[in-house]
C-alpha cells in the first residue's frame, strides 16, 4: 500500500486527508486547521494532523494541494484547481452525484458533473460576501450568536425574514433594521440562509442542474442551508459525512491517478 495526501488550502480553513492506495482507495487521516497567513505553516499542520500517530510524513510519497492557496505549499508534487478537486470528491462520497454546489467563505461554485466525476459545466458567483459562507459568520458576529449554533438555530424560524440586497454591506444594513424591528434571531438567520439558497440557485439554472444535489464545503456542515436549498430547490440535498473534506479528498484521489500514471509510462 502507498499514501498520497490531499491539501485544500482554503481561505477560511486549510484541510487534509490521507488516502491509501488499493483497488479502492480509502481515506485514512483527516486533518483540519485555520488558514491564517502561513499558508505552508497551516497546510503543514493539517497534514501533520492528517497523518496522525498513524504514518509519518516520509510515508507519503504524492501531495497534491486545491483550494486558493494551493501554490503556497512547497511541499507538493502537483496543484489541482478547486473546481477540478471538488467534482472528483463529490463523485467520490456520492457517486450518483450529477451535481454540486461548494459553499465556501469567499465563494459559492455550482458544478454539473460527468458520471466519472470530471466537470461538465462550473459557474461562481461574483466573490461578493453576500453570496457566500463568511455572510454566515458576519451575521452571526453581529448577531452574537456561536458559528457552530446558526444552522440549529435557523431550523426554529417561524416567519423567516428575506435578506434581498446582493451587496454584504447592504445586506448586513437589513440584518440590523430587522434586529430594530424587534425580529428573532432565528428568523433573520433562516433569511440568511434562504438570500444564500436563492444566489446557489441561480448559479445552478446556470449549468443546466436538475435532480438531486450534493453540498460539500464548511457550510454544508449547517443543517440550515441544506434545508433552505432543498425548500428553495424542491430536489433531495446529500451531504456527504466527508463534506468539509470533498475537494482535498478530490486533489488527493486525483494525485494517487497522476502517481499511477507515472509508475504505467
Amino acid at each position: 500500500m502507498r499514501y498520497v495526501a490531499g491539501i485544500d488550502i482554503g481561505s477560511g480553513l486549510t484541510k487534509a486527508v490521507v488516502i491509501e492506495s488499493g483497488n479502492s482507495p480509502v481515506v485514512v487521516g483527516r486533518g483540519i486547521v485555520r488558514t491564517g497567513v502561513d499558508l505552508e505553516g497551516a497546510a503543514s499542520v493539517a497534514l501533520r494532523l492528517a497523518c496522525g500517530e498513524r504514518l509519518s510524513r516520509d510515508e507519503i510519497v504524492y501531495i497534491a494541494t486545491t483550494g486558493f492557496g494551493r501554490y503556497g505549499y512547497s511541499g507538493r508534487d502537483i496543484q489541482i484547481t478547486e473546481i477540478t478537486s471538488a467534482a472528483r470528491g463529490a463523485h467520490f462520497l456520492v457517486p450518483l452525484a450529477n451535481a454540486l454546489l461548494d459553499v465556501g467563505s469567499q465563494a459559492t461554485r455550482a458544478v454539473a458533473i460527468t458520471s466519472e466525476g470530471k466537470v461538465r459545466m462550473f459557474k461562481a458567483n461574483d466573490k461578493c460576501a453576500a453570496g457566500s459562507g463568511s455572510f454566515i459568520n458576519r451575521a452571526a458576529k453581529y448577531l452574537e450568536v456561536k458559528i457552530e449554533d446558526v444552522g440549529e438555530l435557523a431550523m426554529s424560524a417561524s416567519n423567516p425574514q428575506p435578506i434581498s440586497s446582493i451587496c454584504a454591506v447592504l445586506a448586513e444594513s437589513e440584518i440590523i433594521n430587522h434586529v430594530s424591528a424587534g425580529v428573532g434571531v432565528d428568523d433573520i438567520l433562516r433569511g440568511v440562509y434562504d438570500s444564500l439558497a436563492e444566489r446557489a440557485a441561480m448559479l445552478l439554472r446556470r449549468i443546466g442542474a436538475n435532480g438531486d444535489l450534493t453540498l460539500i464545503g464548511g457550510v454544508a456542515l449547517q443543517r440550515g442551508m441544506s434545508a433552505a436549498l432543498e425548500q428553495r430547490l424542491a430536489v433531495k440535498v446529500h451531504v456527504p459525512a466527508d463534506c468539509q473534506y470533498a475537494c482535498a479528498i478530490g486533489a488527493g484521489l486525483l494525485g494517487l491517478k497522476r502517481l499511477e500514471l507515472a509508475d504505467a509510462a
